[in-house]
Formats: structure tokens, sequence, C-alpha cells
């Protein structure tokens, strides 16, 4: 299983070394001041020495300046950020929803933050964490946006708040690569079929995703990370990214199957969980019996997470992890390929 030339092209400089391997996770508290994240994902590059660095905002940044209160409390105790106070909570409110300057406040801080990764790590491939248009809204309005389209309130006032706001990813993504991004993590945490029916899914947020993508196509590696459970993988395994990243062994599918229906690299192959949680025995089974089951289908696989990693992992974990993938062999080629 040879990697695809397009692999080859943004990750020439890791190859020779086993399969590419990844992991994520936060900062807290450092990842307020675009130096001390900086500085923290840099460090925490030459510690792990990763195929590639996804940035690790916050998981609010993207609404941190639209009036909302947000509590940071549990995240260093492996918990989440929550916003405790919104003004966009009723249907009426989406039409107060203001346009942001890509470059100012906290969007400014995170391209900041980037331009200084991409000064200490120049040949690195660096994916920019931005976030959809319907989990930007679902984050602003605490989820009420969800009730709102069930109820059908204020449809039109909606459909123009998440056209704004596709706008802005778009011209954030835009900004990023332009900054110095190989590419996005488009964050999705509204994929699930547990959360909007079918047709809602169709109306209200796959066409504001891609509108918002078109932003990240100059990316030379666009991954779709899909949050959480019963994700609709037929609907978005066509979105225009390079890479497929959702709750593996938590979720379907399986790697094989998404690898043969998607035509698209698979991040991941580890349960974000057992990482969490040390269990390093457990981690490397569920590296080789991926690997094993990707073998021969003429996919592209990078070993990653399923999702970003909690507070609470051991760094020890992590590196021996890290060593275990990077001992393991080149992968193989393909059948039709060996025989000819």
């Amino acid at each position: 299983m040879p990697y695809s030339d397009a692999i080859k092209t943004v990750f020439a400089d890791r190859l020779g070394k086993g399969p590419l391997f990844s992991v994520w996770s936060h900062f807290p508290a450092l990842d307020m001041e675009a130096e001390r994240l900086a500085e923290a994902s840099v460090a925490f590059q030459r510690d792990f020495d990763l195929d590639f660095l996804k940035t690790a905002p916050n998981g609010m940044y993207a609404v941190e300046d639209m009036g909302v209160t947000i509590d940071f409390s549990e995240v260093a105790r492996g918990g989440v950020a929550r916003i405790v106070e919104t003004p966009f909570e009723r249907a009426q409110d989406w039409a107060r929803l203001p346009q942001v300057d890509p470059q100012a406040g906290a969007l400014g801080r995170e391209l900041h933050a980037l331009r200084l990764m991409r000064a200490e790590l120049p040949k690195l491939p660096i994916i920019f964490t931005i976030f959809s248009p319907m989990t930007i809204a679902s984050k602003l309005s605490r989820g009420a946006v969800h009730r709102q389209i069930a109820e059908r309130q204020g449809l039109d006032g909606l459909h123009a708040a998440l056209e704004r706001i596709a706008i802005n990813v778009r011209e954030y993504a835009k900004a990023a690569i332009a900054a110095g991004a190989d590419g996005v993590f488009f964050a999705h945490q509204d994929s699930g079929r547990d959360v909007l029916g079918y047709d809602d899914f169709c109306e209200f947020v796959a066409p504001y995703d891609i509108e918002a993508l078109v932003g990240a196509q100059r990316g030379r590696f666009n991954i779709l990370h899909a949050h959480g459970a019963q994700i609709r993988f037929r609907d978005i395994r066509d979105y225009p990214v390079h890479a497929l990243n959702w709750h593996n062994w938590e979720t379907r599918p399986s790697a094989a199957a998404a690898m043969i229906s998607s035509n698209k690299c698979i991040v991941g192959g580890i349960d974000r969980r057992a990482l969490t949680g040390n269990d390093v025995d457990l981690v490397k089974a569920q590296i080789l019996q991926t690997l094993d089951e990707v073998q021969g289908l003429g996919g592209d696989l990078i070993i990653a997470p399923s999702c970003s990693i909690r507070a609470g992992f051991s760094r020890d974990t992590l590196r021996e992890v890290r060593d275990f993938v990077r001992a393991l062999p080149e992968f193989a080629p393909d059948t039709a390929e060996a025989a000819a």
C-alpha cells in the first residue's frame, strides 16, 4: 500500500520511516495568547516528531468575540469549554449576527500563532483548525439552533445567518492558507443523524459547508473531522477535502469501509479514549488491526486519533505509541502492483 502521489507531494520530507503519524491535544490557558500557544505547539511537535501539526486553538475561539460568555474551567481537567451566556438563543437574534474581521480579535490571534509556528517549522505540514458554519451557529446558540430548525422558527433569518457565517469561514480559511497553513482541519460537530434530520441536514448544513470550504481549495491537505456518533458518512464523504477523520472505533464506518467508499486519505486508526486512558496495548492492537484491514485497498492512511486527546494523557504514552509506529515497516505494495 504505497502512498499516493498526492500524499507524497505534501509529506515528501516525512516519508521513509513507517506509516505517517500524528496526534493532537489542547493547551489550556496557553491557548489564549498567540505566543504561548505557538511555543507550546512547537514544543509538542519537537517532542513527538509528528508528520503534521494540527493547530490547537481553544474550542470556542471562533465565537469568542461575538458577545458570548465562556467558562473554560473544566478544560484543564479533561472537560470542555461551555458558553454560559449568549445573545443568540432566540430565532430573531440571528439578525444581530456581526460580520467578523479575520485579522482581529481571537481570529487574528490564531493567525498570528500560525505564523509563529510556520516560522519555527518551515517545512512541516501544518493544518489549521476551523469550524463548520452549523457548528459555529450551534456554539453561539448553545444548541438552540437545532430546536429552531425542528420547530421551523425564523428560518429565513437563520439561512441569512448561516450564509454570513459560511462567508466568514470561507474568508478565514483563505487567510489561514495565506498565513502559511498547508490546509484546514474542518471540524464538524453537527453531522450526526441524532442532531438533525436528513432533509434539514441537506438544507441547513451541507450547502453552507461547501460554501465555507471554497476558501480552503488552495490548501494542499484539507481534513474533514466529523465529531460524534451516527455521522452521516455517505453525505459528507464527497466533501471537497483530501482526508477524513471521525470517531473511529466509536461509530461506523470502519477505516477500511471509509477508504473504499470515499477514495480519500483516512486519518485515524486510534480510539482517542484509549490514548487519553493511556492504554498502550489497546492502541497498538488498534493500529495493527487498522493496517491489516486496509492492506491492499489502494488508499492512503495516516495513523492518528479519532479526535483530540483530552487533558490527562501521559506524554510517555504518546512517545511509546510514536516509537511503535516508527518501527513498523513501510507499506507493502498492493497485490496488483506486486504481480505486475
